[in-house]
């Protein structure tokens, strides 16, 4: 059985140092679990919107590491 989390923010990214970015532009997710514990994980801003996650809503985390709505 997988792990349900709530997307409780998304954040932009802003630890890429003093250079310019380079590859995609990323996320901080903060997730928490059904036991109200906080989790944060990285993802393409792009995949986020791809995939439709908001804040909100419910995901798991799929085989590649990833959110995926539920």
């Amino acid at each position: 059985m997988k792990m349900i989390y709530t997307v409780k923010r998304i954040d932009e990214d802003l630890d890429y140092g003093c250079e310019e970015r380079t590859g995609p532009v990323m996320a901080v997710v903060i997730l928490e679990d059904v036991d109200g514990v906080e989790h944060r994980m990285k993802m393409e801003d792009d995949l986020l919107y791809q995939r439709d996650i908001n804040v909100g809503d419910k995901v798991i985390i799929d085989e590649s590491g990833k959110c995926a709505r539920q």
